[in-house]
């Protein structure tokens, strides 16, 4: 009966009232997504405070910031109403599927993860995966998001992170581009060929040459992509030559469309990790995904060798 009591005094309107606000910034632009004026979102939150008896804003004009009373109360509500949304699309869904949103790196979605989905549908055909591709950093209680597939060292705040999938760097080309080349000796082909760069990890020509003992290639000369996706359809269409990514390359390298002329690899100190947010558990569906993925994952493990079948370098790269 007192937790009966308990729930009946929450103040709900109350509390998604400050937690619109705190989100958008603005009692203005909570009243409108609430549909109400600015003047009930400010009652509303006042009458929080008081029951409270703390301050959650700090006021200076039309601007306001949280306080730091505001903002950890702000977290823990973020948190609930996270776990209240994922269990009423849950339920409101297909009644005979559980939804699962994962967001992942578009090129590791396009590459990876997309050519398994027809596995993880006939595995658990009872499982919705919804998948919210990009590279930002998500907010996932904001976002509804359940697991994340994300790239880095594994250190982040707030964050429950496991190591999913290693990652190797190489050159790689297309045969017939090779075939055009007077030279096959790694250092001399380097000089002499258009390098294609990725703008999003400045560097990686010349410490790959550096973890091979290879004189750095001379700077300016190369093609700079910003995404993956593009830097693969340069090297497919015989642009020149890219610096390939494992395991978004397996599948182009097994189908002989790209070559991994030199063979042996670099492995880089960042990652893919399978994360959630600590402290929320997360659904029994969500928990069957993050398995499969982790099977998945170790299925190409062993596969982490030199095209040629040499071992990968162990120098590693810093990013």
């Amino acid at each position: 009966m007192a937790e009966s009591d308990e729930m009946r005094r929450l103040p709900l309107n109350a509390i998604r009232s400050f937690c619109l606000a705190a989100q958008a910034g603005r009692f203005r632009i909570a009243a409108e997504l609430l549909g109400v004026t600015e003047s009930a979102i400010s009652h509303q939150v006042k009458r929080l405070e008081q029951l409270l008896g703390a301050a959650l804003f700090e006021r200076q004009g039309r601007e306001m910031e949280l306080t730091p009373v505001g903002s950890r109360y702000y977290a823990s509500v973020r948190r609930s109403f996270g776990e209240l949304l994922r269990a009423t699309a849950e339920v409101a869904g297909s009644p005979d599927q559980a939804r699962v949103t994962l967001t992942l790196p578009t090129s590791l979605a396009a590459f990876w993860l997309i050519p398994r989905l027809d596995a993880l549908q006939r595995r658990h055909p009872g499982i919705n995966l919804q998948l919210l591709t990009t590279n930002r950093k998500c907010d996932f209680a904001r976002e509804n998001i359940d697991l994340g597939i994300r790239y880095g060292l594994g250190n982040w705040p707030g964050f429950h992170s496991a190591p999913l999938l290693s990652e190797q760097l190489f050159p790689v080309a297309t045969g017939g581009f090779l075939a055009t080349q007077k030279t096959s000796e790694p250092a001399a082909l380097i000089r002499s060929v258009r390098l294609i760069a990725n703008g999003l990890h400045p560097g990686e020509w010349e410490e790959w040459c550096l973890a091979h003992d290879i004189a750095p290639p001379p700077a300016g000369r190369a093609l700079v992509l910003e995404s993956s996706e593009l830097i693969l359809q340069a090297a497919l269409e015989g642009v020149g030559m890219a610096m390939g990514r494992r395991p978004i390359v397996d599948r182009l390298l097994a189908s002989g469309q790209l070559i991994a002329p030199f063979g042996g690899e670099a492995e880089s100190a960042a990652g893919y990790y399978l994360v959630r947010i600590r402290g929320e558990a997360p659904t029994a569906a969500a928990r069957k995904v993050a398995r499969w993925l982790t099977e998945e994952a170790a299925a190409v493990a062993p596969d982490a060798r030199g095209r040629d079948g040499a071992a990968p370098s162990k120098r590693k790269r810093q990013n």
